[in-house]
């Protein structure tokens, strides 16, 4: 998607009514191995499809995916984040990530598009690449229990919080932003709680029936991490008429048992 020409002609021949914007570097960690390639690749994709949009006078809805990277640090008492809180991107796929929400603003106000952006919280699921950290610590856990590793967990700082959606409810998010949105408006989806990463992996390996011992890795540990973020879903609820239905228990249960059937 790097290539302009590409884009243009894959959206020409499509002729979409809608187009949901998920390509890019994805991984905040290799955003620090990687900064200038996750910056330039994520933000020509995204201006890409602008472009041929544009060129091709057409119209059609358009979400942009961000993340809630683009807070930074916060405060306890800022928390839960909502849209109207600062952004202090602190790591090159935050950066990246608002760059390609300015950028949607933009073509919003100067071209008219219909194009709504999120700031997307972590979220996790079957399927999901082992870069991410539940998905890790759940294959981790699934080769534990069956007899393939040693009962040690390899984490990075497991004091971090972070606010977890399952992947099912990420999706029905995104579809009905892309139908209720307001265009030029940004919002947050989130669960709205806060989960620690040593609960986490507590919690997995209590669904695996086994005893596990923690141990931190220098080499997960980023440069920057921000400790805390959770955010607030208020403003989708209201406008767009979602909330979460899946549970983080099942969404544990469900990655456990994909990794489970796996390794």
């Amino acid at each position: 998607m790097q290539d302009a020409s590409w884009v243009d002609a894959t959206i020409q021949e499509i002729d979409p009514d809608a187009i949901i914007q998920l390509a890019a570097q994805s991984s905040v960690a290799e955003s620090w191995k990687n900064p200038r390639g996750t910056v330039l690749n994520n933000l020509s994709l995204l201006l890409n499809v602008f472009e041929a949009v544009r060129q091709n006078d057409m119209n059609p809805r358009i979400l942009n995916v961000g993340s809630s990277e683009i807070y930074g640090s916060v405060k306890e008492q800022d928390l839960p984040l909502r849209e109207s809180h600062k952004v202090h991107a602190q790591n090159p796929y935050a950066v990246a990530r608002l760059a390609q929400e300015q950028l949607a603003a933009i073509y919003s106000d100067s071209y008219h598009f219909p194009v709504v952006s999120t700031r997307s919280f972590n979220h996790t699921g079957p399927g999901q690449d082992t870069r991410f950290v539940v998905s890790s610590i759940a294959k981790q856990v699934a080769e534990i229990a069956r007899g393939k590793r040693d009962p040690v967990l390899t984490i990075g700082d497991g004091s971090i919080i972070r606010d977890f959606l399952d992947v099912r409810d990420v999706v029905e998010a995104y579809l009905k932003l892309v139908e209720r949105g307001r265009s030029g408006e940004v919002y947050n989806v989130c669960s709205g709680t806060g989960r620690k990463i040593a609960d986490i992996a507590a919690a997995l390996s209590s669904i695996a029936g086994i005893s596990v011992q923690v141990r931190t890795s220098a080499d997960l540990m980023r440069p920057a991490d921000n400790p805390n973020i959770v955010g607030s879903n208020e403003k989708i609820r209201r406008e767009i008429g979602w909330q979460p239905r899946v549970s983080f228990d099942e969404s544990l249960r469900a990655i456990y048992d994909y990794w489970y059937s796996r390794v």
